[in-house]
């Protein structure tokens, strides 16, 4: 009998006892489930929740690099001047270069997007720069071309920084080209080797979640909480400069240096696949930097090196020395080569061995010697050899005909003699002058047409002097840079480079050749020449700046806030425009105005310090005393250690009866003085006034220090000088001054008065002569001119002065005197002959 078939569907029927172990482990997964998502998302939603609120709170700062904002009713994207608060902190951060730019990029128009450190961005004169540069190049070699140069550059940044902007302007700026000049800041820029800006190269995943954290307000809230309890150092509380990272040494062999260049190669790679991906096209410069003339700025000996080793090296090194001194430059050479058998990896022993090998005509080992003086320099400002293999190695693996390498490291050398850039193109170490900035644009400048249309009608390239015109660069604004650079060198590290005293020298003499730059006729010749170059381009911005200072150097002042106004038309996101436009308008004694557009200046820049300074002194102008005096302390919150702060609001408080409060301002104000020439004028004129006379002569010498070329400062310290019966003293101040100023009408009167106090009637009457020379109708330099005559005796020249008075003051009691004397005396001299 056949087994009876199972019924259809039973077939696999779970049991009941399956059943309910199935649904007890998908109760259990659901459960589970449920837990993860309820201990994940509940927080998630809470730190949204939080995020949100925060925001709405106006609590943080956005950390994108462009920013929405409206110009003549049109949308514009604007730097963002909070952007480096989370890379340096609010205290330390550097500015972008303003910027307005439409959202909208109009059809004829090419963008291209500049990005780089402070090289790039065209210190120490924006106007001037490298992308300005560029601009002007591309502009007249094609006219029929409408070019726009966006400046992207900051100080002190590098590759880690530049990646968020160049993301971000992938995102909004629409640019057509990117233009990538970066490597000087590698290790000591933010998660460098030698940064001080926090962390020292952690992983590079971890760098990027640090800065994702940074862009919430949550982040940045716990950073501020965090900052108020872990306070920095003093020296570390506000921006330094390089002098700040003197502690920072890195050898070449550092263990942390391959993690530098596998971070740089990482992010040059990024930035370009996000320019790529953006539609732009990429041209990618390695760097150039100075070799023949920048000493390294700090050196180390090789690891291990023994005591017995470091007096075997030091005794041939200082050989050397003492025989280069001599002049005995093959002798020097013998020495340096046997030292570097010891130890070749002392910096300054490199080159050294390179000025030598350059004097001997060696050039290829000169090139060879600097070349590694510049890599083994422990203070790594400059881009290095590795860092410049790495950029030409990053665009050779790209194989895209839209990424070009121009090779800006080994055309300056092409264009150098011997090989060697030096201070011809650059300021420094790494900064560039005008010449400088027209190479690296030039050679850029030719990558870039190739990526222009191909049907774009070309010019011939323009000449140094066509981009002179176009920018409007004169001798007033060499004068002015130089003399910018000059108050640098005499900082640390470069009071530490060998050569720096020659390098002093050279600069000094530059600028003393400059000084009549400085002179009226001088600037007027510069305003002329500066408002040819705004007749051609009347919407630049930094024409109109330039025409401005010029006017303002001028005493023109009218016209300096027109053309102030003018330039914040077309980049009103400018604080430093605000803030320039507020100061002349303080010398008009505009103090409403002034004090509007200090504060547009420092709403636009929050950490604007002088402005802030510069609004309470427009306040207390006004009359306004107790806003005055709340924004110096403003001001003081900001920066506590700012004399000029101190000083504001000790004569504010003084002028409301609370003299033992302004006393201890001034004393703060002694005690926190600010190297920068125009604060120590005023704590010194300052100190005059309430007869604090030694106070004043310090503040005055450290004020030539840093401006040692500026005529009427060393006329001011002579006077208090003379004051102080230091006359010697003051007579060199003088002296110095007419040096510099041929013209300087006190100069010439204060030293021939200090010089007939010395009984030397006849350098007196030179100084006198010119004063009379400069101006005839001045009475008292011809009645001084007199006086040192008749002490002279030199009685009808004496005469003939004394007359000139008279025609000019009938009625000058002591010239009638004299001249009755003189008359008397040449009688009783013409009776003795006659005798």
């Amino acid at each position: 009998m056949p087994a009876p078939r199972k019924k259809k569907g039973a077939r696999g029927r779970p049991s009941p006892q399956a059943n309910t172990s199935q649904s007890a482990a998908l109760s259990l997964g659901r459960l589970w489930s449920f837990r993860v998502l309820t201990g994940l998302g509940i927080p998630i939603l809470l730190l949204g929740a939080l995020e949100v609120i925060l925001r709405l709170a106006g609590l943080g700062y956005p950390t994108s690099f462009l920013l929405t904002f409206h110009r003549d009713g049109r949308p514009v994207f604007v730097q963002n001047n909070c952007f480096g608060w989370r890379f340096f902190g609010p205290a330390m951060a550097r500015l972008p270069k303003p910027l307005c730019i439409s959202k909208t990029k109009n059809s004829d128009t090419m963008r291209i997007i500049v990005f780089g450190e402070s090289a790039a961005m065209g210190d120490p004169e924006p106007r001037f720069g490298l992308p300005r540069m560029l601009q002007a190049i591309l502009e007249l070699r094609y006219p029929d071309k409408h070019f726009e140069v966006i400046n992207a550059g900051m100080v002190a940044i590098n590759s880690n920084v530049i990646l968020p902007i160049a993301k971000d302007c992938a995102k909004n700026a629409h640019a057509d080209i990117w233009v990538l000049y970066m490597g000087n800041n590698e290790v000591v820029g933010p998660f460098g080797a030698g940064t001080v800006f926090g962390q020292q190269v952690p992983p590079l995943p971890l760098i990027r979640a640090n800065l994702a954290l940074k862009s919430t307000r949550i982040g940045q809230s716990t950073e501020t909480l965090f900052s108020k309890f872990n306070k920095p150092s003093e020296d570390q509380s506000e921006w330094g400069g390089m002098e700040m990272f003197l502690k920072q040494q890195v050898r070449a062999d550092d263990p942390r240096m391959p993690r530098v260049y596998e971070h740089f190669s990482k992010n040059l790679s990024d930035i370009i696949s996000a320019g790529r991906n953006s539609g732009a096209a990429i041209v990618v410069s390695t760097v150039a930097v100075n070799l023949r003339d920048s000493a390294p700025f700090a050196s180390e000996h090789r690891a291990n090196f023994s005591k017995q080793n470091a007096e075997q090296w030091d005794q041939l090194y200082r050989s050397g020395i003492t025989a280069q001194e001599a002049g005995k430059i093959e002798e020097a050479y013998d020495w340096y080569c046997r030292a570097a058998q010891v130890d070749d990896q002392f910096a300054d022993l490199r080159f050294r061995q390179g000025f030598c090998a350059l004097a001997l005509g060696k050039a290829l080992e000169a090139q060879q010697q600097m070349s590694a003086a510049r890599d083994l320099d422990t203070l790594r400002f400059r881009c290095d050899s590795r860092l410049n293999a790495l950029i030409r190695q990053t665009v050779t693996n790209q194989s895209d005909t839209h990424v070009i390498l121009a090779d800006a490291e080994r055309t300056f050398a092409e264009h150098s003699k011997d090989g060697l850039p030096g201070s011809e193109l650059f300021y420094e170490h790494v900064h560039l002058t005008f010449r400088g900035n027209y190479l690296l644009a030039l050679t850029l400048a030719a990558q870039v047409q190739g990526l222009l249309p191909g049907n774009v009608p070309a010019k011939a390239w323009p000449s140094e002097e066509d981009c002179t015109r176009r920018l409007a660069w004169t001798d007033w604004n060499k004068q002015k840079s130089l003399a910018d650079i000059y108050s640098r060198l005499n900082e640390p590290p470069f009071v530490n480079e060998l050569n720096h005293n020659a390098q002093i020298r050279e600069l000094g003499t530059i600028l003393q050749q400059l000084m009549p730059a400085t002179r009226p006729a001088s600037i007027q010749a510069a305003k002329v020449f500066c408002e040819s170059a705004v007749t051609a381009a009347p919407d630049d911005p930094n024409l109109r700046e330039q025409l401005a200072l010029l006017d303002e150097a001028a005493n023109e002042l009218p016209a300096a806030e027109t053309n102030e106004q003018a330039a914040l038309t077309s980049v009103p996101s400018s604080s430093q425009d605000w803030s320039e436009l507020g100061v002349i308008q303080a010398k008009l004694k505009e103090y409403d105005n002034a004090a509007g557009a200090f504060r547009r200046a420092f709403e636009l820049n929050p950490q604007d310090f002088l402005s802030l300074q510069n609004l309470a002194q427009a306040l207390k102008n006004l009359g306004k005393r107790e806003d005055a005096i709340r924004e110096y302390r403003h001001t003081l919150a900001l920066k506590p250690r700012f004399g000029a702060a101190w000083l504001g609001l000790g004569e504010t408080l003084e002028e409301a009866g609370n003299k033992a409060e302004a006393e201890k301002c001034y004393q703060n104000a002694l005690r926190n003085r600010v190297q920068y020439t125009p604060e120590l004028i005023s704590l010194a004129r300052f100190c005059e006034i309430h007869g604090w006379r030694e106070a004043a002569a310090t503040n005055y010498e450290d004020a030539i220090k840093l401006s040692p070329f500026d005529a009427s400062l060393h006329v001011e310290a002579a006077k208090n000088l003379t004051e102080l019966g230091r006359a010697a003293a003051a007579e060199q101040h003088l002296a110095t001054a007419i040096q510099l100023d041929p013209n300087s009408l006190e100069g010439h009167f204060l030293y021939g008065v200090s010089l007939g106090r010395d009984k030397k009637p006849s350098d007196a009457a030179q100084q006198f002569s010119e004063v009379v020379r400069i101006m005839p109708e001045m009475v008292e330099g011809h009645f001084n001119l007199a006086i040192s005559l008749t002490d002279e005796g030199k009685y009808s020249e004496a005469l003939d002065q004394f007359n000139q008075v008279l025609q000019r003051n009938p009625n000058h009691a002591a010239a009638l005197q004299y001249v009755e004397a003189i008359k008397r005396k040449l009688s009783l001299m013409q009776s003795g002959k006659n005798n």
